[in-house]
């Protein structure tokens, strides 16, 4: 449960898009009462193997001081902040080390900065941001890089459903931190054609979800459309979506999104922050 989420992991490499996603957790963890974790990966120089050592000790020096500076600055936006900011440098290749602190060290929740890979804008998210967001064993909410920190906004999610048993259990948890931001749920499913057994599972569901009373301010749609990203993407448009909550399973859209190029062609998505839940991996 998004609620119950005590230690939120922040990995900086002090970009502007991991600051920013650093006031977007701060907004979270004060609503949670949790703590906040910042991490730097400082991955070994190799090319300067007579001094590795000392390159090192340089670069935690500045580490922590940049780690410093990015504390001090939360502080001088929210001076009343009640909050634990803690700070953590680990070294080795980032992405290894970020998972093996998310799962080892007890992790509830990662926000992290996106930004489109340049020059090439492969894939919408960068690199680091992909396999973190595919392969973390914790909720990940992906802040884009230009939504600026005083217009965080979570009151319109839209949570896209492909009739998963653990889609259910994901909405629940996605109720709690609803009601946190007192936001509207827009639970829709992308079909490519309405036909009779896409009305009677996502009428089922619909159904099912209503008896459960798992969110009141909880709007159903079945959306039609050749494909699911624009789908989404549209939608979100619309309706004025301020988050989009995927699930990640095996050959899900999540995996789709991350790998293909579409930077150019769903720029909702690099508009709004994007919450993804692990769900199942068969």
């Amino acid at each position: 449960m998004i609620t119950s989420a005590k230690n939120i992991l922040i990995p900086t490499d002090f970009s502007d898009s991991s600051k920013n996603a650093l006031m977007h957790a701060v907004v979270i963890a004060e609503k949670l009462n949790a703590d906040i974790t910042l991490l730097n990966v400082i991955e070994p120089p190799f090319n300067f193997p007579t001094n590795v050592e000392g390159v090192i000790d340089f670069l935690q020096e500045n580490s922590e001081q940049h780690l410093g500076n990015m504390i001090e600055h939360v502080k001088s936006v929210h001076p009343e902040l009640k909050i634990r900011i803690k700070t953590q440098i680990r070294i080795g290749k980032p992405v290894p080390q970020i998972l093996e602190t998310i799962s080892d060290q007890n992790f509830d929740l990662v926000v992290l900065g996106t930004s489109v890979d340049a020059p090439n804008r492969k894939i919408l998210f960068g690199s680091v941001s992909t396999d973190i967001i595919l392969k973390s064993s914790k909720i990940v909410i992906a802040v884009p890089e230009f939504i600026e920190a005083e217009t965080i906004d979570f009151s319109k999610i839209l949570f896209a459903t492909n009739f998963r048993a653990s889609d259910v259990e994901n909405l629940k948890s996605l109720a709690g931190f609803a009601r946190l931001f007192d936001s509207e749920i827009d639970l829709i499913h992308v079909a490519q054609e309405r036909n009779l057994d896409a009305e009677i599972r996502f009428r089922g569901l619909k159904e099912l979800v209503t008896e459960m009373a798992i969110y009141k301010k909880t709007s159903f749609s079945l959306v039609i459309h050749q494909d699911a990203f624009k789908g989404i993407s549209e939608f979100a448009e619309d309706h004025e979506i301020t988050l989009i909550v995927l699930n990640r399973y095996k050959k899900s859209i999540v995996e789709i999104l991350m790998n293909k190029n579409y930077a150019k062609k769903l720029s909702m998505y690099s508009k709004v922050p994007l919450l993804v839940f692990p769900g199942d991996l068969e």
